[in-house]
């Protein structure tokens, strides 16, 4: 009968021994070291700890810090939308009022028919989904959208 050979697991890295540096501000171990960032890597992906980045640049025999930014990883769990309001006929009349466009440029902007426009503001239908959210952007912050019109002359 033959042996059966039996193949030992890699042990797992041995936690960090005192004094080490991986947490007293010296210099760590390359293995600590990228232990450490795998795991802030992986809480970051979770949305548990914000992105530190920092750029270092090189100012003679020394280094200098040259940015420092904090990154906070926009998920589900993190931040929240909230939903645009309802338009009737007459804010969409006072909206493009406020734009000074006509129906068919203002239908231009938004990427939807002139008779649509019509309808918006005779009351006959209602905006939904994404031009909710359009019209909001023109309400709040009208130059957004007229950027994009352009004028010939």
């Amino acid at each position: 009968m033959a042996d059966k050979m039996k193949t030992a697991r890699p042990a797992s890295p041995p936690a960090p021994a005192q004094g080490d540096g991986a947490t007293d501000g010296d210099d760590p171990s390359f293995g600590v070291a990228l232990l450490a960032g795998l795991r802030e890597a992986v809480s970051y992906q979770r949305g548990e700890l914000p992105l530190r980045t920092r750029a270092w640049q090189r100012a003679g025999d020394t280094w200098a810090l040259t940015a420092d930014t904090v990154t906070v990883l926009a998920t589900a769990r993190t931040i929240t939308f909230s939903p645009p309001p309802n338009y009737d006929s007459a804010r969409i009349r006072a909206i493009r009022a406020n734009l000074r466009l006509s129906q068919h440029l203002f239908a231009a902007a938004l990427n939807v028919s002139q008779r649509t426009v019509q309808a918006w503001e005779q009351g006959g239908r209602r905006p939904d989904g994404p031009t909710l959210r359009l019209l909001e952007i023109a309400e709040e912050r009208p130059e957004t959208l007229l950027d994009k019109v352009a004028v010939r002359l």
